[in-house]
């Protein structure tokens, strides 16, 4: 059996394997296992510690082989918990025979390999399936160590929990549970084997010194920097997307809400744990068809009668899993995926061997007996056998990866396009440009600078002498660092002090073009490129700022002829991340006719038609004198998005374009009520008060949009309003 689920999958896997890189992290898990860099937070050294060893393997490229790890990790996740179902199956039906647990431990992790989620994160660069075979190794040592009551599983236990958490520190919720199967079944030495578990904890869990020392070799990616106590800290936790955890279940801000009695809290838990449990019950049953949700719940009511610490500890699993991940679900699911495999297992047991028909009695002579054993077992194996099936069917072209060459495409052609000598300052294709340049060795003359780190509050703990040797870095002792004005400046300088001796290229990105006043400052260069102008060239090298938009755009066409590319609903949001880029950009810029042609293809090219298309289309027509069609637009807009934020702050653009000045206030006092902590209803209100001559209003709404402000760009904004006030006393 088990090498029914490592060929079956693994054929599977083998056919559908991505052979290059792919979209989102896919490209940093490459290269940092490669270059053994510091991934995203919380770095995953264990990972990458593990996935190096597999790149020197002679076979394909680097990001066949890391892929093809996942591969092997998600067939040893299924036998692993093949094992373990047999081993809760002895816990719980202690009387029960070899051959009766195999085939009820069989079904469950065949459903699980098939199922889209883990088939699909088996074929690309990630640390999901390492998290599954952690999560189910910790089990599986756990189950030994009871049925075999020998403590070395116990620390094997322990070794294995410190390594995982260097892969996937939400693996720090499963302490409690640990804790509660510890408590309740070491009776004897619990001091001296806590003890030793822990000793044995930290042996595991020092993978993470990683971080810190393969950081001061200043790989390309060194995400967080971790070289000091806070940064690795605030990298190990991932604070910066702390807002992000348990955001499904986050109530509104305790400032807007009265004070609740008890009765209310408990209600409002009640109403939580309801929420998170039937978001799991529907990602299971489409995930695995409804014969995993008759499991999970069937078997969780057996596993309560028979063992119940056994019970607390996966369901405290569970719990913790799925809360945290409820906004997520699909791969973040995968430890309630194996939870719900061993206890699918248990009911599959009971229904086949065991309460209902393991006894004769006076209705049924023991012949009829065994034919209903016989009825019963084939009608499980049948029912499963045949969700397994349409699993491997439905799921096989959705998965498929087979076809799909994100290393040869749009961004490869980008960083080839990259003057001589270029520096590249990037952050969509932050991950894509390191591969092509730590593992595919293309263009050693260009040096790679993160965007996001010009966004930090000190961009210097970054941008080092020891990490950019060959650049100008402007003095930190002139920077008083604690704002993003002064890290604005600080770019600017180095901008403008490495324009004077290489070609200073800035890839099309929305989040700078959002947050600083950046883009007018900017040349159109080629394809994604903007160039940042030297003293001595101030003109753009392109004969019409579209000539960089229609090569992208080309190569947007040929990118959607290669197989594949169709499928990829992340490649497509990619996409839109670098056109909202050009349409900003255009509109910084007061390029309103190019803004439209880009909004043109986002609309015809892409099909994006939502609210706030239509805003920015609204807004493009109004300022470039074509209230005609902002109007028609408008209503259209009414019509289709009554309820939006965008459409009355479209009025109000409207109004202001018009000049009914009351009209377009009273607009934005509704879009400010639907959405209160958006900036632009109040900065647009201080504009309308201004030019209709209000100074004392405009003073009063100036000081409310203050408190909303959020960006550089916004405050920018804000500066304006005040030094016209000034101006005009």
């Amino acid at each position: 059996m088990n090498l029914f689920l490592i060929l079956i999958p693994g054929c599977f896997y083998l056919s559908t394997l991505a052979p290059s890189i792919g979209y989102s992290d896919t490209p940093e898990f490459v290269d940092t296992s490669f270059a053994l860099g510091i991934s995203h937070p919380a770095g995953f050294p264990a990972y990458n510690l593990i996935a190096k060893a597999i790149t020197f393997l002679p076979l394909g490229s680097i990001a066949f082989r890391v892929n093809l790890f996942s591969a092997l990790l998600a067939c040893i996740t299924l036998v692993v918990l093949y094992l373990s179902a047999i081993e809760i199956i002895k816990i719980c039906f202690p009387e029960s025979s070899a051959e009766s647990r195999i085939g009820p431990s069989l079904f469950p992790p065949a459903l699980l390999a098939f199922s889209s989620p883990f088939w699909f994160n088996s074929l690309i660069a990630e640390v999901y399936t390492l998290h599954s075979l952690f999560t189910v190794l910790i089990i599986y040592f756990l189950l030994l160590w009871k049925n075999n009551n020998d403590s070395r599983f116990l620390f094997l236990t322990a070794f294995c929990f410190g390594l995982s958490a260097g892969n996937h520190g939400t693996v720090a919720f499963y302490l409690p549970a640990i804790l509660v199967l510890f408590f309740a079944w070491e009776k004897k030495q619990k001091i001296k084997n806590l003890g030793i578990t822990t000793l044995v904890f930290l042996v595991g869990f020092s993978v993470y010194l990683y971080l810190p020392i393969r950081s001061m070799a200043e790989p390309i990616i060194d995400w967080g920097n971790p070289e000091t106590l806070q940064s690795f800290f605030d990298q190990v936790t991932d604070r910066r997307h702390s807002e992000q955890h348990f955001s499904k279940l986050r109530a509104p801000s305790e400032s807007t809400l009265p004070i609740q009695s008890f009765g209310h809290q408990i209600m409002s838990a009640v109403s939580k744990s309801s929420f998170v449990f039937l978001r799991l019950i529907d990602d299971l049953a489409r995930q695995f068809t409804w014969i995993m949700v008759i499991g999970f719940l069937g078997g969780s009511v057996l596993c309560a009668k028979k063992s119940r610490p056994l019970f607390i500890f996966l369901f405290l699993i569970t719990a913790f899993n799925a809360a945290f991940f409820v906004g997520w679900r699909g791969e973040s699911y995968f430890p309630s995926y194996i939870v719900s495999c061993l206890w699918a297992a248990l009911l599959f047991y009971w229904l086949i061997n065991e309460k209902l028909f393991s006894r004769s009695n006076e209705t049924h002579s023991l012949e009829k007996t065994v034919q209903l054993k016989k009825v019963a077992r084939f009608s499980v194996c049948a029912i499963s056998g045949a969700c397994v099936f349409w699993l491997m069917i439905s799921n096989y072209f959705k998965v498929d990866r087979s076809g799909s060459y994100f290393a040869e495409t749009i961004l490869k052609k980008e960083l080839l396009s990259v003057d001589d000598e270029g520096i590249l300052v990037t952050e969509n294709s932050w991950f894509n440009m390191a591969y092509f340049l730590d593992v595919m060795r293309l263009r050693d003359d260009v040096v790679l600078v993160k965007a996001a780190d010009f966004l930090e509050t000190d961009p210097t703990s970054y941008l080092t002498p020891k990490r950019y040797p060959q650049l100008q870095l402007p003095d930190r002792e002139k920077y008083q660092f604690g704002s993003f004005e002064t890290a604005f400046n600080y770019m600017m300088e180095f901008f403008e002090s490495n324009a004077k001796i290489r070609p200073v290229l800035i890839e099309q990105n929305w989040a700078l073009f959002e947050r600083l006043p950046l883009a007018e400052k900017l040349l159109p260069h080629r394809n994604l490129l903007l160039k940042f102008p030297s003293d001595e060239k101030k003109t753009s090298t392109l004969s019409h700022p579209m000539d960089g938009f229609n090569q992208y755009k080309s190569w947007l066409e040929e990118d959607l002829k290669k197989p594949g590319l169709q499928r990829e609903p992340k490649w497509i949001q990619k996409v839109i991340r670098y056109l909202s880029s050009f349409a900003d950009y255009f509109h910084s810029t007061q390029r309103y006719e190019e803004e439209r042609e880009v909004l043109k293809v986002i609309y015809d090219f892409l099909g994006q038609r939502g609210a706030d298309w239509h805003l920015k289309m609204v807004d493009n027509l109004t300022l470039d004198g074509n209230k005609k069609e902002a109007r028609r637009l408008w209503e259209k807009m009414r019509k289709s998005f009554p309820e939006k934020f965008q459409t009355p702050l479209a009025e109000g653009l409207l109004f202001k374009g018009e000049e009914n000045y009351q009209a377009a206030i009273d607009s934005f006092n509704r879009a400010s009520n639907i959405e209160p902590n958006n900036f632009r209803p109040y900065i647009e209100r201080c504009y309308v008060l201004m030019a209709s001559g209000s100074k004392e209003r405009t003073v009063v709404a100036l000081n409310l949009a203050n408190k909303k402000m959020k960006t550089l760009k916004d405050f920018k904004r804000l500066e304006a309003v005040k030094q016209f006030l000034e101006t005009t006393q």
